[in-house]
């Protein structure tokens, strides 16, 4: 049997203590559009990757208990200029640990240079 063959990654799905907190920062903050429904948003992110939102103790999947707490380390997302990103979320009240932040609901975000 062959190898699969990877295109790309399609999704990241977070699970996260305040998820509509997250879903308004995405959407108010950072200008993503929000797509899915109540009880999971969904961010498309250019370059084809989604961001998914679950809170946590959420079983959306069918995986089972073992997921439901999880939350990846920290998700990185490529910006023009990382200085200007900064500038303009804590002019907004967010706080930086180098060129990391903690977004509503607990997840970390950390910005490159595109």
């Amino acid at each position: 049997m062959d190898q699969p063959h990877i295109h790309r990654v399609d999704h990241v799905a977070v699970r996260v203590s305040e998820p509509e907190a997250l879903a308004q920062f995405f959407t108010d903050v950072l200008g993503l559009e929000r797509k899915g429904t109540s009880t999971r948003a969904l961010f498309p992110l250019p370059g084809g990757v989604t961001i998914a939102v679950f809170p946590t103790g959420a079983n959306q999947g069918g995986i089972g208990e073992r997921t439901t707490s999880l939350i990846p380390d920290h998700i990185a997302i490529a910006v023009d200029s990382v200085s200007a990103t900064k500038q303009y979320l804590e002019a907004k009240g967010y706080e930086f640990d180098g060129d990391m932040m903690i977004a509503p609901g607990g997840l970390c975000l950390q910005f490159v240079e595109a």
